[in-house]
């Protein structure tokens, strides 16, 4: 058969519009030692799909175990929706819960905004005593970020620690020369 037939065939295999006499035809073709160079990448192909069908099927055990794993994956798969579910029922009932307390302890409907204060100079007063309450608080709150500075003055002096440190490598460099000096001196 010559190249152009089957590269014809070979066209409709890879349409998938081939018979099994053509396929027959082509597998046949792979098998001869002479192909022309542009289909010898083909070869290995044909090839490797003749040797597999050589090869023995599975025994029925090999069925039995799939189905098995298949049907426990199955039950899983149930448990998870059932999970799923029971997570959207729960995280619905909050919700309308939540919308209910917030009717039953606030409701917008019943309750006005009243003065509480029939003069505004005891409103301003008692305004006055809220204001000082929270900036001595606050004041409180403030006076340990004080001991800050005390905390930076310390940081300071351990830079000049640092100097000592350059200080110290250069008479370990010293020290080094001198001992290998006395080496030289000894032998």
């Amino acid at each position: 058969m010559n190249s152009r037939q089957i590269e014809i065939l070979l066209e409709r295999y890879f349409d998938g519009s081939t018979s099994l006499e053509d396929e027959k035809t082509i597998k046949d073709f792979f098998e001869m030692e002479d192909i022309p160079p542009h289909l010898i990448s083909l070869k290995d192909t044909f090839n490797f799909f003749s040797s597999e069908k050589k090869l023995e099927h599975l025994d029925e055990s090999f069925d039995k175990i799939v189905i098995a794993e298949i049907e426990e994956k199955e039950v899983v798969s149930i448990r998870q929706n059932r999970r799923r579910y029971l997570y959207y029922a729960s995280g619905i009932a909050a919700s309308i819960l939540i919308i209910i307390s917030i009717f039953i302890n606030f409701n917008p409907f019943t309750s006005k905004l009243a003065n509480t204060f029939d003069n505004p100079q005891t409103a301003y007063l008692e305004t006055k005593k809220a204001l000082l309450f929270l900036s001595g608080n606050l004041n409180k709150g403030i006076k340990p970020i004080g001991n800050m500075e005390k905390f930076d003055e310390g940081v300071t002096q351990l830079r000049k620690m640092s100097s000592l440190s350059k200080g110290m490598k250069e008479f370990e460099r010293i020290s080094t020369f001198y001992e290998t000096q006395q080496k030289i001196i000894n032998n």
